[in-house]
């Protein structure tokens, strides 16, 4: 059938396929006033749903984590680059109805749109059975995302350095990068994160993004700027 294998990617059969159709029917598809309301909705249920699951999982998976970690976690399982990232991988926009116009001009590509369709069938599953079995297909969706969680959080130790840096002045860091040795170009990398030309932290990796993050990382705990400052 049209959608079975939206369903199968799901772990999950409807009772009323409505919810289904009407999760992956975009505005612009359907001038109604009622699908078009249902899909706005149905977003706005899923996001709510995709928060508190993912929320309880970091929960009970990281114990000694601080809330403010906790949400830098949960920041990186959400957001709109990663949720569309997997709505791309399950090949959703291939059922994700829209304009003609709009496919034209990239919809099916668009970030928030395919972030919105992952919101909208998580919401359209909640409200044809309930809030466990939306919890249910959440966990089977996000399994991989949770148990990668840290490496999804490492990204916002780059984040967070520009962000203390430039409230100091406005300037944000470089980084120089360079394989650990010139007989291995392709790594490990050894990298230098620099603030107004002097080294703030450096560190090691298996890749050039892997060696930044850490070489971030470093400089946060380091923090030779507010000790200068000091």
């Amino acid at each position: 059938m049209q959608y079975d294998a939206v369903e199968e990617s799901l772990g999950y059969k409807f009772t009323d396929i409505t919810w289904l159709k009407q999760a992956l029917t975009h505005p612009s598809a359907d001038q109604k006033k009622s699908t078009n309301l249902n899909y706005e909705r149905l977003e706005y249920l899923g996001d709510a749903v995709l928060e508190l699951v993912v929320s309880r999982e970091l929960f009970s998976l990281f114990p000694k984590v601080d809330e403010g970690e906790l949400t830098k976690l949960r920041s990186g399982i959400v957001s709109r680059k990663h949720l569309s990232e997997l709505c791309k991988q399950l090949g959703w926009c291939d059922y994700l109805e829209m304009s003609p116009q709009l496919v034209k001009m990239g919809g099916k590509e668009s970030v928030s749109t395919l972030a919105n369709t992952f919101e909208t069938v998580i919401g359209a599953v909640m409200m044809d059975s309930n809030y466990n079995a939306a919890r249910k297909v959440s966990l089977h969706l996000l399994q991989n995302s949770l148990e990668n969680a840290q490496s999804l959080k490492d990204v916002n130790y780059k984040g967070t350095l520009l962000e203390a840096l430039q409230a100091v002045d406005g300037t944000g860091p470089e980084y120089d990068v360079k394989p650990v040795s010139e007989d291995k170009p392709a790594g490990p990398f050894f990298a230098r994160v620099l603030w107004h030309g002097r080294e703030i932290g450096c560190a090691e990796g298996h890749s050039k993004h892997r060696a930044q993050v850490a070489s971030a990382k470093d400089a946060l705990q380091k923090r030779l700027w507010e000790k200068e400052q000091g």
